[in-house]
């Protein structure tokens, strides 16, 4: 099981634009037998944007997971905050429980659990 990163923020772009290349990387990991977990980057806003990244990504995985596109997400910051997350994470993907990202709540991040249509 493999687990990528997709560091959307770089270089600042603009949100739209972020988000569109966070989705061509969902369709193309999901293609992938191994890979089970994208960690996206997105930031928290640090910048002066106030987010409009994060605020854009949460929005489209939720519309992808209503579409039966991704299997779920979570965010960093929600990270143990729900039994059902933390226990679904412990069984299927206990390797990121060392992912230091998690462990400090990082709301910069979101973990996407991806389908896979091999």
């Amino acid at each position: 099981m493999k687990i990528e990163t997709l560091n959307i923020k770089e270089g600042f772009p603009p949100a739209d634009l972020a988000v569109a290349n966070m989705e061509i990387a969902i369709e193309r990991f999901s293609k992938t037998k191994d890979t089970k977990v994208l960690k996206v980057i997105h930031g928290y806003g640090s910048h002066g944007v106030g987010g409009e990244i994060k605020r854009s990504v949460k929005i489209r995985l939720s519309e992808l997971k209503k579409q039966h596109k991704i299997d779920d997400f979570v965010c960093g910051e929600q990270f143990g905050e729900t039994v059902k997350s933390s226990y679904y994470i412990l069984e299927n993907f206990p390797e990121l429980l060392i992912d230091s990202d998690l462990k400090n709540y990082n709301s910069g991040i979101t973990l996407v659990f991806l389908k896979n249509n091999k």
